[in-house]
């Protein structure tokens, strides 16, 4: 990449052509820059391995000896993941070359469920998870015995002890593979599913979400947040909002393909409209409201994807850090802060439910629970239960008290 004839200067270093191609297609693909950075220095890695030559000039099988050499060479995990992850990139994307051939197995796993309607993610996730269970036993799925997925199984929880949803993630794609692509009777393996855990939400209460809110300075990223807050969304809702989603006339928003691949109007309210314009009057995408707008902030006009999850990610926990608020949140917080507000403030449960997305009353009926009214009402009562017990208590404890002083006389 070094050695390549350079195209053009960034701040007064030379970029080759290739390194500039490579950059171009991770901005439109939406990576954040420290990620593209990251990726830039993996492949560099991979042209000193390699004796300064060209990357186009290294072939698969040279890149994937650098690779498995990182992970003896004493290199960090995160240099590994991306220098594996960019010199993949650079081969698939940039080069167009072929890095890993999908197997027929795969193929049709992937088939079967693109048939049956699967998100991306999900099949990736997956894929992943039955990429998992072959690196375990070093086995080709097809062959093994339903002992030697339980055995899988008791690693993932008992040696690795990964969380419920991981877990849970695993064992559905594993028993997509075998049920639906193998047609094998996955049920005699005796994986069970986890049980599902009954935790309440961490929620913020008006003032830390504004004092959250006002540490974001850059006006992109304090409106996709405010959006989130303002309509409840989930965060790859609010990242995704199209200028064609908002409807000022009748003062909803529209989100589409939403969990469930479910579409659904929610109220737009008019204060953050102004932020919104705002944002986008800075880079005038004429696709997305907040667009993926590249290194030193110069592509939002011509993005062709939306701002990266990461990113928002990473501009709330810095906000978080300097908010002065101590409660462990995410993004997602400001959506269950959301629904607890607009209940505390006597909003119908049915409307409430219809926002968000839910299916069942039932999931939206947990945040009944985390209502200041609710929760003070009840702590009311606790304090006058207490409080009676404590009295009468009191007043035993001072009769004994006095009966004994009176028998010693």
């Amino acid at each position: 990449m070094q050695e390549q004839v350079s195209t053009g200067t960034a701040g007064g270093q030379q970029v080759s052509s290739l390194r500039e191609m490579m950059l171009a297609q991770m901005t439109e693909k939406g990576l954040a820059e420290l990620t593209r950075e990251g990726y830039v220095r993996g492949v560099l890695g991979l042209v000193e391995y390699c004796g300064g030559r060209k990357p186009e000039a290294i072939s698969v099988a040279e890149a994937r000896a650098y690779i498995a050499w990182l992970k003896g060479s004493g290199a960090s995990a995160t240099f590994r993941s991306h220098a594996s992850a960019g010199i993949r990139f650079l081969y698939e994307t940039t080069l167009g070359r072929v890095w890993q051939p999908v197997s027929p197995l795969r193929q049709r796993m992937i088939e079967d469920m693109e048939l049956r309607g699967f998100t991306a993610k999900t099949q990736l996730s997956y894929v992943r998870a039955v990429e998992g269970l072959a690196r375990f036993h070093n086995r080709n799925p097809q062959t093994l015995s339903d002992q030697d997925i339980r055995q899988y199984f008791v690693h993932l929880k008992c040696e690795r002890k990964l969380a419920r949803p991981t877990i849970t993630i695993a064992l559905c794609g594993i028993k997509f593979l075998y049920e639906s692509t193998l047609r094998r009777d996955f049920t005699v393996t005796g994986v069970p599913r986890p049980k599902r855990e009954h935790k309440l939400p961490v929620v913020l209460s008006r003032e830390e979400v504004h004092a959250i809110l006002s540490k974001v300075t850059d006006p992109r990223h304090r409106a996709c947040l405010s959006l989130v807050y303002a309509c409840g969304l989930r965060l790859g809702e609010g990242c995704r909002v199209k200028v064609t989603d908002i409807d000022r006339a009748r003062g909803v928003l529209h989100v589409h393909a939403a969990k469930g691949m479910k579409d659904r109007y929610v109220p737009l309210p008019p204060a953050v409209l102004p932020l919104m314009e705002a944002c986008w009057r800075i880079h005038r995408n004429p696709i997305w409201v907040f667009p993926s707008v590249g290194r030193g902030g110069l592509h939002g006009a011509v993005a062709t994807s939306p701002v990266p999850l990461g990113t928002v990610q990473q501009v709330f926990r810095a906000a978080l850090a300097v908010s002065g608020v101590r409660k462990h949140v995410s993004v997602h917080s400001l959506r269950h802060s959301y629904a607890t507000h607009l209940l505390e403030d006597g909003v119908n449960l049915r409307l409430i439910q219809s926002w968000l997305g839910h299916n069942s009353p039932a999931v939206t009926a947990v945040y009944t629970h985390l209502t200041e009214q609710a929760t003070s009402a009840a702590a009311q009562q606790v304090g006058r239960l207490m409080a009676s017990v404590v009295t009468s208590t009191g007043s035993l404890l001072r009769e004994n008290a006095t009966a004994g002083t009176a028998g010693q006389v």
